[in-house]
């Protein structure tokens, strides 16, 4: 059967197909740290600059972790519904628009599917946010219409699209045997989704659904926010954020240089020549000067995405832990590095984490309730809780979800294959 859905996400990605008439998640790549395939691929592109090949997923990370030469691309998702879609980049001696950048990884997803399913793919449901851009539904429908474009030009013949929470739902739903009014609350690397719908054992094989669907919303906040946050809080300090200048001992360093480097898709920007020499003048203004020496040093090694990295697995880590170390230590032979100490035991908790997403997760939650409002219905209400996305596992959002759905029954999904599962169910009622 040459259907599936496809689950393109800010930071990780997911096929589902119907292989031997069984629907299965594919295993995309090799995990080298496990020896085991993941059914999941890292949303990475890494463009080798040697041999100008292009490696995806874990294969681009560490690639780029390891010191190659060429360039790392994450979180392209984010770049859709933004108007910087037209913008593209440039890549060595050769300018891409964003849509060959994007086609690159979704052919690559494409490829692997059809290697596993041993047929080719013709037709797709992707998953989309509810929103691509909160505020402008004209870039909104530019950004689905791009990823059709996008769909139609690595081989697919037939595209469509689902909400991602409404996939979420179809998942969540084959284990349901009555009927119950469900909450799905899907959290993921770039947006924040929630779907009221009306699940059941006879709903699930109605062909239209309009009538099941009581709401649904989503705002453009997710897990690569929690990041860039949780950076600004802990390790931008460790780099100039919020020194003075000598001459001004009231005026801070301009704070723009730190958000971008807290930002997967606008941390190649630091490494141009021009950037370099304005960090290098700020040193020497500013009344901390290791600091910014330390920054200036780490952009000419170009190690900004090797420092969200470290910054993204701390943030994991906490979702389980109650304190860990955000691993700095390939900065400690620097030669402007004057305090090894102070970057090897650089600590964050779960108290830090919950304090620096603490405004954001609470515009996550003010949109749940917008969710509610949308449908006439109090949290009281709801029957099930359905939870996907990996930063709904963050403590603080386990803690709210707790204390405003107390009387609900709670389901934690599978946090980054839920989407993908739904996905491949709307394909096969679709197309089969």
């Amino acid at each position: 059967m040459s259907i599936c859905g496809l689950d393109f996400g800010t930071s990780n990605s997911t096929v589902g197909v119907v292989h031997q008439q069984q629907p299965l998640m594919v295993p995309l790549e090799l995990n080298s740290q496990s020896g085991e395939f993941e059914t999941t691929l890292p949303s990475a592109l890494f463009f080798d600059f040697e041999t100008d090949d292009i490696h995806f997923g874990r294969e681009a990370i560490e690639l780029y972790s390891r010191g190659e030469f060429g360039r790392l691309m994450r979180s392209m998702k984010s770049i859709l519904g933004s108007k910087n879609m037209d913008e593209g980049t440039q890549i060595k001696h050769k300018r891409y628009a964003f849509n060959d950048i994007i086609g690159f990884f979704m052919a690559s997803l494409k490829q692997r599917a059809e290697a596993f399913n041993q047929q080719s793919l013709e037709s797709v449901v992707l998953g989309r946010p509810v929103h691509f851009n909160d505020h402008h539904p004209e870039l909104d429908l530019a950004a689905q219409n791009r990823m059709a474009d996008i769909a139609h030009s690595v081989g697919f013949k037939q595209v469509s699209f689902q909400y991602e929470p409404i996939a979420a739902a179809y998942d969540y739903e084959q284990q349901v045997d009555k009927e119950e009014l469900a909450l799905i609350i899907d959290i993921g690397g770039g947006t924040s989704d929630f779907t009221l719908i009306k699940l059941s054992k006879q709903n699930r094989l109605k062909a239209q659904r309009d009538d099941d669907l009581l709401a649904n919303h989503g705002i453009h906040i997710g897990g690569t926010d929690f990041d860039r946050h949780l950076s600004m809080a802990t390790v931008m300090p460790h780099f100039g954020l919020n020194s003075y200048y000598i001459d001004k001992p009231t005026l801070k360093m301009p704070r723009h240089y730190y958000v971008d480097l807290a930002t997967w898709h606008r941390i190649h920007l630091l490494y141009d020549a021009n950037v370099l020499r304005d960090i290098a003048e700020l040193a020497r203004e500013s009344q901390d000067k290791q600091a910014m020496l330390r920054l200036a040093q780490l952009l000419k090694n170009k190690q900004g995405h090797k420092l969200a990295a470290s910054v993204e697995q701390a943030k994991i880590d906490l979702s389980h832990q109650e304190t860990t170390s955000i691993d700095l230590s390939y900065l400690v032979n620097l030669e402007v590095h004057d305090n090894s100490e102070e970057l090897l035991l650089n600590k964050a908790s779960q108290l830090d984490l919950a304090n620096a997403i603490e405004a954001d997760v609470n515009k996550v939650f003010a949109a749940i309730d917008d969710t509610l409002t949308q449908a006439g219905l109090q949290g009281s209400q709801i029957d099930t809780l359905f939870t996907t996305g990996g930063s709904t596992a963050l403590p603080s959002v386990k803690k709210l979800i707790s204390k405003k759905f107390s009387q609900a029954k709670w389901i934690s999904g599978d946090l980054f294959n839920s989407v993908g599962k739904g996905l491949l169910l709307d394909a096969q009622r679709r197309y089969l």
